[in-house]
Order: C-alpha cells, then sequence, then structure tokens
C-alpha cells in the first residue's frame, strides 16, 4: 500500500491578532504583524552559501521572530495547525497557535547567523498536519469585499525581482511529508484579488466547496517535483532553496483546485510563505507526523 500525505492545512487556517511580548509578531495566517529589526548576523557567516546581501534576508531570528524591515516587508513568523488541537487528548503546538512566537536565542545555525532561531514543535496533529510561516507585508482594510468573514485582508508584497527561498532547518530526527507554500491574492483565503483585479471571477474559498484550492507550493519527497524528491529535514543544518518557478497547485487539494487566472504564482502580489509539514495518509488511515525544527536565515534567491 502506498504512503502519502494529506495536503489540506490551508483550508483550515485560524485567524490570529495578539501581538507578540518579544518583538516581531505572533499574527496567525491572516493577519500581517508587525514585523520586528532583526537582522543583526544575516551576512556574518563563513559559509559559502550564507546570505551577503541584507536586502534580501527575510529573517534571521537573531533579536525576535520579525522580518527584517526591508523594501516595505513587515510581519512576524507565527504557527498553525489543524484541529487536532481540539481532540482529547489535544495535539500540541509549540510556538501554540494565536501565542507569543518567542524565538530561541540559544540555538540557530552556526554555519551563518549563529544564535537565534525559530523553533517550532508539533505532536498528535492527524487531520493535515502543522506549520509555521509569515506573511510578508501589513493587512489592510478592503472596501471591495470580505477575507475569510472580515474586511480585513492580507497585503501583497511585489517579489518579482526574486526566484525564490533559501532557509535553514535542523531537526530532532528526520522529517519527511513537507510542503513549502507561496500564497498569493489568487489563492489566499484571507486576500482580496478584487482589489488587485476587479474583473476577476474565480475566487478561492478554502474549504468544502467547488471553488476550493491550493497555494502554488512544493513538495519535498513527491515524484510530481524530481528537483526536490529526495528533500527532507534532518539533524543537521541543511540549507533549502525552492524556486518558484518549480510551484505547482495541490492535485491532492479535495474537493477539486481552481487554477487561477494566470496559471502561476502571482509574484506581484505574493502574501505570504510557509513551511508545512503533513500528516501521513495511508489509505483510509491518517496518523500524525510529528516533527521539531529549528528555523533560520530565511531569505530571498535573486
Amino acid at each position: 500500500m502506498t504512503t502519502r500525505y494529506l495536503h489540506l492545512g490551508i483550508a483550515f487556517m485560524v485567524l490570529s491578532a495578539a501581538a507578540s511580548a518579544c518583538g516581531g509578531s505572533n499574527a496567525g495566517p491572516g493577519n500581517g504583524g508587525s514585523g520586528g529589526a532583526g537582522g543583526t548576523g544575516g551576512g556574518s557567516g563563513k559559509d559559502p552559501r550564507c546570505l551577503t546581501n541584507m536586502d534580501d534576508l527575510l529573517a534571521d531570528f537573531a533579536s525576535d521572530n520579525g522580518l527584517y524591515p526591508v523594501d516595505g516587508r513587515q510581519g512576524g513568523f507565527y504557527t498553525y495547525g489543524d484541529d487536532s488541537k481540539t481532540a482529547d487528548p489535544p495535539a500540541i503546538l509549540v510556538p501554540p497557535e494565536g501565542g507569543p512566537n518567542k524565538i530561541d536565542a540559544d540555538n540557530g545555525n552556526d554555519l551563518c547567523s549563529g544564535p537565534g532561531s525559530f523553533h517550532v514543535k508539533a505532536t498528535g496533529f492527524k487531520i493535515w498536519g502543522a506549520a509555521a510561516g509569515v506573511n510578508l507585508v501589513k493587512s489592510y482594510t478592503s472596501t471591495t469585499g470580505t477575507c475569510i468573514d472580515s474586511t480585513t485582508c492580507k497585503g501583497w508584497y511585489d517579489a518579482s525581482k526574486y526566484k525564490g527561498i533559501s532557509f535553514w532547518v535542523k531537526a530532532t530526527s528526520e522529517v519527511t511529508g513537507v510542503q513549502v507554500s507561496f500564497p498569493d491574492v489568487y489563492t489566499d483565503g484571507y486576500a482580496n484579488a478584487l482589489d488587485v483585479d476587479p474583473t476577476v471571477e474565480a475566487v478561492c474559498v478554502y474549504g468544502p466547496a467547488p471553488t476550493n484550492c491550493s497555494p502554488y507550493l512544493v513538495k519535498f519527497g513527491s515524484d510530481l517535483f524530481p528537483a526536490y524528491q529526495d528533500l527532507k529535514f534532518d539533524t543537521t543544518w541543511r540549507q533549502f532553496k525552492v524556486m518558484f518557478a518549480d510551484a505547482q497547485q495541490d492535485v491532492d487539494n479535495k474537493p477539486g483546485y481552481l487554477l487561477p487566472v494566470i496559471g502561476h504564482v502571482d509574484l506581484q502580489h505574493l502574501t505570504a510563505f510557509a513551511i508545512q509539514v503533513n500528516a501521513i495518509h495511508d489509505g483510509t488511515n491518517v496518523t500524525a507526523n510529528d516533527f521539531e525544527i529549528w528555523l533560520d536565515d530565511v531569505s530571498f534567491i535573486k
């Protein structure tokens, strides 16, 4: 029997808007967050793979969980998970969804920026899984419609000068079933495509609806993404590069998926970036894919 992963994570994300006590933001998927200064050590490493142009830095977690405030980018890394958190016993996510997303100030990528990383641990998530993500700019009040039943909508960032995203991850044990997603205004239910294109007719709705859709993403370990088929997190600091051109909508996202008008990720209107670890789906059985990771030195690729 073939083992595959369930990829419905973006469908049931929950808004969270509390402010973080550590700088940056603990905002959830639908909120832009305030962001922090960060960026004190992104270019200090000796490894030739380390970032040298600080303008491309997203976060090195040297002081908080916020984005490096360049080119209008503003937000903070957050966590979210499926509804297993309401089960008995409940799934556990650290940092908690909607809670203060403090960094691990003692542990980081010693090959590059050194101490400071975003530490995420998830156990018991057996519907679609759990994730860490960041919104790229502040939210705004839409005048043309609602975003997940709210007029507060995600803003968008023009990432068209970039080719992809690089990040470093270390785990306590091997982690498979990873996907990296790039929501934009056409595939993000917390965004409003009408504010970009007033003539757009197809708007994504996350959940059990005919217009349910997936963001553009890349799956590690999938033969649909041959360049990433052998990738997984392990117990050493490793760099991962995910290119926008390789991203596809998830054909396993049920009940279907809606191809946006432009047919590829809209880099001019990118709303967020997320790393998700999917629950394991084996036939009719779904089991949790527990993980513990440290994320560091996240940057754009030119």
